[in-house]
């Protein structure tokens, strides 16, 4: 029968997450063994119960989590329908980002942009070496990190959300302080600049 699991459970198909939680301790109340006595009735009906729990809430779990991660996909598509990327550009340690955002009604808006953060390397603290031993004695000597590979940097992939504010939309570029190129050796880290251009709308592309 295509709802049984459901009566199990004396619920209506597609009840939420609390709805599921609250009917299975309703049922453990009424049929659970250590509550009412281990009768042969009592323990098909809560193991009946118990197995439909796990079940529908597998399912409904996995159902929530396929609608988040297609929420935030479609915030992404919204946010990135708002603004072009144009280029990119190093000079020292600071970066720069040129941007053509659609002209926001309400003056503000958001970008998200893909970024690779540089962080001092937590093996060698930006050093680019570590001691290793010599052979299998008590003596030890400088050798090359090994996690960063003697860069003294590591890279993580990430994204970096701006938030454009109505006092930004005047200025023509916004800067972010230490939030760019790390040098390890200096322990110093540039900006990121974000060269922006406004725009009505964007070219359309047959």
């Amino acid at each position: 029968m295509k709802n049984s699991i459901y009566n199990d459970l004396n619920i209506s198909e597609g009840a939420s997450i609390n709805e599921i939680k609250a009917a299975f301790r309703n049922m453990a109340k009424a049929y659970h063994p250590d509550s009412v006595g281990a009768g042969n009735a009592n323990v098909e009906k809560f193991i009946k119960a118990q197995t439909a729990y796990q079940k529908l809430m597998k399912t409904a779990m996995a159902h929530n989590k396929a609608r988040r991660s297609a929420q935030t996909e479609t915030n992404e598509e919204n946010l990135a329908a708002n603004w072009r990327f144009a280029s990119r550009r190093e000079v020292g340690l600071d970066v720069y980002f040129s941007l053509s955002i659609l002209r926001p009604a309400d003056g503000g808006c958001k970008v998200v942009l893909p970024w690779q953060a540089k962080e001092a390397c937590p093996r060698c603290l930006g050093q680019g070496q570590t001691l290793g031993r010599v052979s299998s004695g008590s003596i030890y000597r400088p050798a090359t990190c090994t996690k960063c590979g003697g860069h003294g940097t590591i890279t993580r992939e990430s994204k970096l959300e701006v938030s454009i504010t109505p006092e930004m939309v005047g200025q023509g570029k916004i800067r972010l302080r230490k939030a760019g190129l790390y040098n390890a050796k200096t322990a110093e880290r540039g900006d990121l600049i974000l060269d922006i251009s406004w725009v009505d709308s964007f070219p359309r592309h047959n």
